[in-house]
């Protein structure tokens, strides 16, 4: 099976050859046929070129997996993790962790996959709710939320952007939900 291996850390201090020397022995104990995409970045503003190659080419099927040193290096939150599970598993690809010693063709990494989109799950529920509370808390103390009035109000505003955005397709999303 050809898999894709994708390493990656944040800064040019930390060391990337280990990662990149972990995933090519694990690949090399099962008898895989592997590449490896590795990147140097961190953070929102960084591209990640590489991941998003890497993730083209798993959309047209030339790989039957991806292993990962860590699940972290794969999404910056649980949530990218989730959907590029939810993705992966449509298309029939497997992911293997070595930190977390996961490995989802087999029926105990299904379960941890099923219990991370669960657990995931459960931290937006949370987050959205403890959001409303915060809010109503707010508005509980007389605090007038939202924009000040201003003169973008006096105006009637027009819905143009709203049109050609739709006329392009709709709201642009990341490559990566895309």
């Amino acid at each position: 099976m050809k898999v894709a291996v994708y390493c990656r850390v944040s800064t040019d201090t930390q060391e990337l050859s280990q990662q990149i020397e972990s995933c090519r022995k694990f690949c090399e104990y099962k008898g895989f046929e592997y590449e490896i995409f590795d990147e140097i970045g961190s953070g929102k503003s960084f591209k990640r070129e590489k991941f998003l190659n890497m993730l083209d080419r798993i959309r047209k099927m030339e790989f039957g997996a991806v292993v990962v040193f860590r699940f972290d290096r794969l999404g910056r939150n649980a949530r990218e993790v989730v959907t590029l599970f939810e993705e992966f598993d449509s298309k029939g690809v497997q992911v293997y962790s070595l930190n977390e010693n996961m490995d989802t063709s087999t029926p105990i990494g299904k379960a941890m996959r099923h219990i991370i989109m669960v657990l995931a799950q459960l931290e937006r529920e949370n987050i959205s709710e403890a959001t409303r509370q915060r809010l109503q808390a707010l508005r509980n103390m007389g605090k007038i939320l939202g924009r000040p009035k201003g003169s973008k109000d006096k105006n009637r505003r027009d819905n143009e952007g709203y049109k050609n955005r739709w006329k392009r397709g709709g709201k642009k999303l990341s490559p990566i939900y895309t």
